[in-house]
């Protein structure tokens, strides 16, 4: 647990830093900030139906997250995209051999690329690829992939409801104790859906 706050204080400075550095350009660069919230799906196992020795989870998940561009205009472009992600589980299904994905919330940090298109005047498309740093019983670290699309429905130039859905998949866990330092087996995937609400400013123009 120390590890990864000792992650989320580093990634806070060095944004802020970014921010400080960048201020004198402030007006070259599109911020979209958001929160959503709603259900999610934890399993290490892909096959339907599930297979007897699957571990699963469901659960209320959180995320707040920001997407940046530089020089943004009207039409297609890309950009960066960060998020925190919390989840807390309300069913915990253990396999049969054992595996289980636990009841304690998980928390996930996400950065990466982000494709935006703008189709419509008041509705915006994108498309995010992101890694991710998690951990959902707090013995280990583990990365991952996450792809991401969105749309988001303007009521003004600034405020917009945000419709999200995501898949996540771990490849590789570092436990912090025990004989094996990096663990590959029975890795989770995470799908969920989420809306929520965002606002957009700096050199944003609609």
């Amino acid at each position: 647990m120390k590890k990864i706050i000792t992650v989320i204080l580093i990634l806070s400075i060095s944004f802020s830093i970014f921010a400080a550095n960048n201020a004198q350009n402030y007006d070259t660069i599109s911020l979209y900030l958001h929160s959503t919230i709603g259900v999610d799906a934890i399993t290490n196992s892909l096959t339907i139906p599930k297979k007897s020795n699957s571990a699963n989870r469901e659960g209320v998940i959180l995320k707040v997250g920001m997407d940046a561009y530089k020089n943004e205009d009207l039409g297609s472009k890309f950009g960066a995209t960060a998020g925190l992600t919390l989840d807390v589980p309300f069913r915990s299904a253990d396999a049969e051999n054992g595996l289980s994905l636990g009841r304690k919330p998980y928390i996930g940090l996400s950065g990466g690329i982000i494709f935006r298109s703008r189709p419509w005047d008041y509705i915006d498309i994108s498309f995010a690829a992101k890694g991710v740093i998690s951990t959902y019983d707090y013995e280990a670290i583990s990365l991952g992939l996450a792809l991401e699309p969105s749309a988001d429905l303007y009521f003004d130039d600034y405020i917009y409801l945000k419709i999200s859905l995501l898949y996540s998949s771990e490849f590789v866990k570092f436990p912090f104790k025990g004989d094996y330092f990096i663990g590959r087996k029975d890795l989770p995937s995470m799908f969920s859906v989420t809306v929520g609400a965002g606002y957009a400013f700096g050199g944003y123009s609609r």
